[in-house]
């Protein structure tokens, strides 16, 4: 989290404080959400497809597991974008950033494990 922190104060201080619209006024807003609910069901249905208990089973090793972090991203992502009530969108937002936080936090527990750089 330290290192989001120091993200947004770089971005902060590149950009200053950003004002953009949830979402680009030039689209029609009921068809590109549309796709990104698609788009997100789609992901939703590979990451279940992927999460087979099987694959365990099949990679010989108990930890691994078939579904991957860019599947579970994106889905979060593309629920972000076809929603439209700013509430329900905002929860969504806090979902996405906290997989990717999910995401890093692996990617360091693999570094550490295998004694590589973090």
């Amino acid at each position: 989290m330290g290192d989001v922190r120091d993200e947004r104060v770089r971005q902060d201080e590149r950009w200053g404080e950003q004002h953009h619209p949830d979402y680009d006024p030039h689209d029609i807003p009921s068809v590109v959400r549309g796709e990104y609910a698609f788009r997100a069901e789609r992901w939703k249905a590979i990451n279940a497809q992927r999460a087979d208990p099987g694959c365990e089973v099949k990679h010989r090793r108990p930890t691994v597991s078939c579904t991957a972090w860019d599947g579970i991203l994106l889905e979060e992502v593309f629920e972000a974008l076809a929603e439209e009530d700013s509430a329900k969108l905002r929860a969504e937002l806090v979902q996405v950033a906290a997989v990717a936080c999910a995401w890093v936090e692996a990617i360091d527990r693999r570094e550490t494990s295998s004694g590589g750089p973090q």
